[in-house]
């Protein structure tokens, strides 16, 4: 008969997974009621958009990636959320953390078919300032461009929508 164990690698790894979370949201650089830091970004055309001056109702902006699997189900609950809270009530803005240009973004929009603006956020200042290790990583911010919740790790659908209504009070 074969032995079943399973190696101290896989058990630290299964304990750093379910700690990343605590360790991360005790350790952000962000804080609730400051404004977010503000960047110009590329968008998925090529062009430099500034966030601080896109930013002008309540923003959840998604820090994500093309290879991230629980990305594409809060994507999924993200499209929704547009639809619900409308669009022009309600800013979701993405930042792709592989993307250094438009390609990559333009692929995961094809792929995704997503409508909400994204840009290429693979630079060290912006992963730096957010604190972005990994992804995803969702901000709520207000209409006042304070940041009210900061969720670093998956999300389920009511806990979005709750975080979408407080932003909107």
């Amino acid at each position: 008969m074969a032995k079943k164990y399973i190696s101290i690698v896989t058990v630290i790894s299964f304990l750093c997974i379910l700690l990343l979370p605590l360790i991360s949201e005790g350790s952000s650089k962000l804080k609730e009621g400051s404004p977010p830091p503000f960047f110009t970004l590329m968008d998925e055309s090529g062009r430099m958009v500034n966030l601080e001056k896109l930013i002008d109702r309540p923003t959840v902006m998604y820090f994500t990636h093309n290879a991230c699997f629980y990305c594409v189900q809060i994507i999924a609950y993200l499209k929704r959320a547009q639809v619900k809270f409308q669009k022009d009530k309600l800013l979701i803005l993405g930042v792709n953390v592989m993307a250094k240009d438009q390609k990559l973004i333009k692929s995961y929009r094809n792929e995704l078919g997503f409508t909400f603006p994204m840009f290429a956020g693979n630079r060290e200042d912006v992963l730096r300032a957010y604190d972005i290790n990994y992804v995803p990583v969702i901000i709520f911010v207000d209409s006042k461009k304070n940041i009210r919740k900061v969720v670093g790790h998956y999300i389920h659908e009511p806990e979005l929508h709750k975080n979408i209504q407080e932003i909107m009070k």
